[in-house]
């Protein structure tokens, strides 16, 4: 089962960065709260990477995700290799953080 949230949001990075580079946006906000389970370390990890590799600092994203899975390994693997990315248990504050206020 962890295996198949690995591939579904290594396989997200890569549509968010096509759909950002489609739609001539570098703005993304991934609302993740209503995904079940809970990704391990070593998996979060790889996210992080991938999303390091796939957007860079061609993409500033947020991503929310439930308090109780929340937890910031993706983002630093991310940040520390480069990405503009944060991880949100409050979807206010992802949209604040993103300066996006035309919330439609």
């Amino acid at each position: 089962m962890e295996c198949i949230h690995l591939t579904f949001f290594i396989e997200s990075v890569h549509e968010i960065a096509e759909y950002s580079k489609k739609e001539k946006t570098n703005k993304v906000l991934v609302d993740i709260r209503n995904v079940e389970g809970n990704p391990s370390i070593f998996e979060r990890y790889l996210i992080g990477l991938e999303i390091s590799k796939v957007w860079s600092k061609n993409i500033q994203a947020a991503t929310v995700a439930k308090q109780e899975v929340s937890n910031a390994m993706a983002e630093n693997v991310a940040v520390n290799r480069g990405a503009n990315f944060r991880a949100f248990t409050n979807i206010e504050l992802a949209f604040e953080w993103l300066n996006i206020t035309d919330k439609e």
